[in-house]
């Protein structure tokens, strides 16, 4: 071959790679991802796997504070998805015209107290929390892990032994309010801070060596939701959906879970109650966190409430004053597993009383709930001073003594069938 003839070839190779070169950075797609920073390490794992499925996608996050994030996302700022700590800030982003379709629940995650790894104040309860000299470090107003803080804090000041007391310590020993979780996890574990509330999956593997996480009484933590949506101007409206549609999917899914968070699928429910021989009282169903409990547990571990009751047993009036814990507190502490996606889901749930000899009865939620009837339904473990012979559902409201569930072995909370289509 001449020399003039190579040229020419190589020259036309030159050009095709360079044609080719372009015509690959052209076709190259960068998907904006903004997300809560509590979800820095899942999404990136979640961000890696999605780019290694689609080799001509550029998947890039800006991490921060929900609120921060939606009043970016208000004032203009370019992105393709939003994923919120919580729906108040995704309802900022909503109200502001920046979000397309509704957005959908893709996972939960829980509060916890973290304390340096010597734990310098010797904190071991959320009492200890309220000490004096106590150096406590929160999230800013706004942020989402604050605002479950506070509800934290609201549930604890309704305690009595808390009471408003509590709060005023409590806010005293606040010396640090950081614009978001990860900078309260931070802060505590370079030992900056006696003590923070943060995600548990923020107790990453770089710090939980560094820090001791106490759980929170599950009576009194709230359950965070995650919720996720493309925006309305989304460079590629398809490609924010696949990486919606990889969040929700079992695979990413295994990923959140791995990072510590709660999938927001909810497990089926069995449709038969299995009753306990032993005695104690169960609490199962569309919940997280299932309960078994003697009578003495139940009178030890709930505030006590007592309650006057006039009603028809057969023939006869009975008048009696029972005492025992509010059916709520029992409920609240089993944190029921509400889908976050349904307007007031709580409302088509209901709770299955069950005795040891089988009788049941039903309660609906909305009876129970202070929002809505807040009805002082009892579980007691007390008749006119003396002590029952097993537990016994007490509903006061009610003119015959049907729902008076004797020997009560079982709740169960479960969900109305869904609508078919």
């Amino acid at each position: 071959m001449s020399r003039r003839i190579f040229a020419i070839v190589l020259t036309t190779a030159l050009l095709l790679l360079s044609v080719v070169g372009i015509t690959n950075a052209q076709t190259t797609q960068t998907l904006t991802v903004f997300a809560a920073s509590s979800l820095t390490d899942a999404f990136t794992e979640i961000g890696n796997n999605f780019k290694t499925a689609h080799s001509s996608v550029d998947v890039v996050f800006n991490f921060g504070s929900s609120s921060t994030l939606a009043t970016q996302l208000t004032e203009g700022a370019a992105a393709d998805i939003f994923a919120s700590a919580n729906a108040t800030q995704m309802q900022v982003a909503v109200d502001g015209k920046r979000i397309a379709g509704k957005p959908k629940t893709f996972a939960k995650n829980r509060l916890v107290l973290i304390v340096p790894a010597d734990n310098p104040a010797k904190i071991q309860t959320l009492h200890d929390v309220a000490n004096k000299g106590v150096k406590l470090v929160i999230a800013a107003p706004k942020v989402p892990v604050r605002d479950y803080t506070d509800a934290m804090v609201t549930k604890l000041v309704a305690d009595p032994s808390y009471g408003d007391a509590y709060k005023t310590a409590f806010t005293a020993n606040v010396v640090s309010e950081e614009d978001n979780v990860r900078q309260v996890s931070a802060k505590v574990s370079l030992g900056e801070a006696d003590a923070g509330f943060v995600y548990k999956s923020d107790v990453t593997p770089d710090i939980a060596d560094k820090v001791i996480a106490i759980q929170i009484p599950d009576a009194v933590n709230t359950l965070a939701s995650y919720p996720i949506a493309a925006t309305d101007n989304a460079a590629d409206g398809k490609l924010a959906t696949d990486f919606i549609d990889y969040v929700l999917s079992d695979e990413g899914q295994a990923i959140l879970v791995k990072w510590n968070f709660i999938t927001y699928k909810i497990p089926a429910v069995s449709a038969t109650i299995t009753l306990p021989t032993d005695g104690t009282l169960a609490v199962d169903g569309q919940i997280f966190n299932p309960l078994s409990m003697t009578s003495d547990a139940v009178k030890t571990n709930y505030s006590s409430q007592s309650v006057d009751v006039s009603y028809i047993s057969g023939k006869d009036t009975v008048k009696a004053s029972f005492k025992g814990v509010k059916l709520w507190d029992i409920l609240s502490a089993a944190q029921p597993n509400f889908n976050a996606d349904v307007k007031n889901d709580k409302l088509s749930m209901y709770i299955v009383a069950t005795g040891s000899d089988g009788y049941q009865a039903v309660i609906g939620w909305g009876e129970i709930d202070p929002d809505f009837g807040n009805q002082n339904i009892l579980v007691a473990y007390e008749q006119d001073g003396k002590a029952l012979d097993g537990l016994r559902l007490i509903v006061p409201g009610d003119s015959h003594g049907g729902r008076y569930v004797s020997g009560l072995v079982d709740l169960s909370l479960r969900d109305a069938p869904t609508v078919g289509k």
